[in-house]
């Protein structure tokens, strides 16, 4: 069907062959294109105010209900690609890093009349030579929702039958659990993570700060094996402080799970053992936006947003514009 688009402003109009017909926005796809844009990176209100001086006028809820048809189909194309075998392809396989994290999100229950903190979910997902090609995914949902969908992320972004996948994580046991489902090959505690616990048993030690720092360095170099170190440091378990024997019993959980042989995954070519790219998507893509000073959201609003922006930071999102907009507006003018 050819359809014909019409701007409210300047009432230029343009036609191309699309599936569908005219939605109810009024609106060009390429203007709607940026007003997708702008209600994934500013608040409602500022977006609101920015399209009113280009003559654009949209609500905050129709601005909402792009994020929403945002989800809806990319959900749906995750879910979708999940059931799929991953391809084989010529040649020898690529290593892939998956760094996955919680961060909590102030959601408001109408209801009870008050704020509760809910966890979204987030992964980003890399060739280990190419970070820069990350595709990300967050999700306010189960574990159990969240892993069909990173199987559905790893098809998106091409893993291969032959390629390497390695986990770093902060050993929380949901993302272990997750991490096996996956089939990580090799599961890593991110060396910032554990340099804290590291600090806390060194400080129980009694070393001094000149000390801790030299092997705090060392660490997070990646040249100790945390169950190496402790078998040669520490002798008398009942002697340090509760925080020390604390700290003590964390390290050597990860070190019998062999998530902390740092040397051994430099020797075998691992370049990265720190989540520093889960970390910035935590800080940039969810709490950029979601975690403003006073912000808290409905528990669908925040899902929304937070699908969305992994999908606007991606290197390859899920999304056609053209799709969405007959989601968004689906009514003919």
């Amino acid at each position: 069907m050819r359809c014909r688009y019409r701007c409210r402003r300047c009432q230029k109009s343009q036609s191309g062959w699309l599936d569908g017909s005219l939605d109810e926005s009024g609106l060009l796809p390429e203007v709607l294109a940026r007003v997708h844009e702008l209600g994934v990176e500013l608040l409602y209100r500022r977006a609101c105010k920015l399209l009113a001086r280009w003559g654009v006028e949209l609500s905050k809820s129709e601005l909402a209900r792009m994020n929403e048809a945002t989800r809806t189909q990319g959900e749906a194309r995750l879910l979708a690609l999940a059931q799929e075998a991953l391809t084989s392809g010529i040649g020898p396989g690529r290593r892939w890093i998956v760094e996955i994290d919680g961060t909590f999100v102030a959601t408001y229950l109408p209801q009870e009349k008050r704020l509760e903190w809910r966890e979204v979910k987030s992964a980003v997902l890399y060739p280990m030579h190419s970070p820069s090609e990350r595709y990300y995914l967050s999700e306010l949902s189960s574990a159990e929702v969240f892993a069909e969908q990173l199987h559905g992320l790893l098809r998106q972004a091409g893993v291969r039958q032959e390629d390497e996948l390695i986990g770093i994580s902060d050993g929380a046991l949901w993302i272990a659990v997750l991490m096996g489902d996956l089939g990580v090959s090799k599961h890593i505690l991110d060396v910032y993570h554990a340099s804290g616990y590291f600090e806390r048993l060194m400080v129980a030690l009694g070393w001094s700060d000149t000390r801790r720092s030299k092997a705090r360095r060392r660490l997070l170099e990646g040249r100790i094996d945390i169950q190496a170190w402790l078998n040669r440091h520490v002798k008398d378990e009942l002697s340090l402080s509760e925080d020390g024997q604390a700290a003590l019993s964390y390290l050597k959980k990860q070190a019998l799970l062999d998530h902390t042989c740092y040397p051994k995954f430099k020797a075998q070519g691992i370049e990265v053992i720190g989540s520093g790219q889960i970390e910035g998507a935590n800080k940039f893509v969810i709490g950029g936006r979601l975690k403003l000073s006073g912000a808290h959201w409905s528990e669908q609003g925040a899902r929304d947003m937070a699908f969305t922006r992994a999908q606007y930071y991606s290197r390859r999102p899920l999304n056609d514009v053209h799709r969405l907009r007959h989601l968004a507006f689906p009514q003919a003018a």
